[in-house]
């Protein structure tokens, strides 16, 4: 009789153990998904101000001249533009022009939008094909640009937006298909502020929505070029 109480007994402790280890380990999966699911969240906020931070960057006079801004929104989504590379023309640029002759043709792809402008004037275009060392245009110039008195420039174009029918939060750089920034998002936003020339984004993830992550971002490229 002793052995079986004593059995009994230890029997008790191991289920009660194996209860209470079942327990501990399923709090510690949630608060680990949570801290997972928080540093996703801030991992996506840091790199949108690293983006928004290069807004602007190498294009003050084309955003003074007023045909180009360096952040702007279009039905939800964030645009941030900025120089990637300086394109060299090999002859001056005619109204009515679309094929650029260009010394070198280095990254540049289909798709992708240059802008050109000099000390009056301006104007951003993208590029339907590229040929050896040629660029054809999508559309004909709107103005005429001598070699020696313009820039032509290779832009950098992203694109931040909430893909809701999959709660993907992607980033489209250029041409390029949208990529995953951040996976459960259930809300994205952002505020330009003219006045303080300051953006402002909030996000929010599925599995609380009530948690806002928030971020203040002030590009000083673009403000620079704004307050000029």
């Amino acid at each position: 009789m002793e052995s079986i109480l004593s059995l009994t007994l230890f029997l008790i402790v191991v289920l009660a153990s194996l209860e209470f280890f079942g327990f501990t380990r399923d709090i510690f999966l949630k608060l680990k998904d949570k801290e997972e699911t928080k540093e996703a969240a801030l991992a996506a906020l840091d790199k949108m101000k690293t983006d928004l931070l290069a807004g602007g960057s190498g294009l003050l006079e084309p955003v003074q001249l007023g045909f180009l801004e360096g952040i702007t929104q279009n039905e939800g989504t964030l645009v941030i533009l900025s120089k990637e590379k300086n394109l060299t023309p090999l002859n001056d640029l005619l109204e009515g022009q679309t094929r650029i002759r260009l010394q070198s043709t280095r990254d540049v792809k289909k798709g992708r939008e240059i802008c050109i402008f000099d000390r009056s004037k301006g104007e951003v275009i993208s590029i339907s094909r590229v040929a050896k060392k040629s660029i054809i245009l999508s559309s004909p110039l709107n103005f005429s640009f001598l070699k020696e008195k313009s820039q032509v420039l290779l832009l950098k174009k992203i694109s931040l937006f909430l893909d809701k029918d999959k709660h993907i939060l992607r980033r489209k750089t250029n041409s390029s298909p949208a990529q995953p920034l951040l996976e459960d998002a259930a809300s994205f936003g952002f505020n330009l502020e003219e006045a303080s020339v300051l953006v402002r984004l909030h996000l929010a993830l599925e599995s609380n929505k009530e948690k806002k992550y928030e971020i203040s971002v002030f590009p000083k490229n673009a403000a620079l070029a704004f307050r000029r």
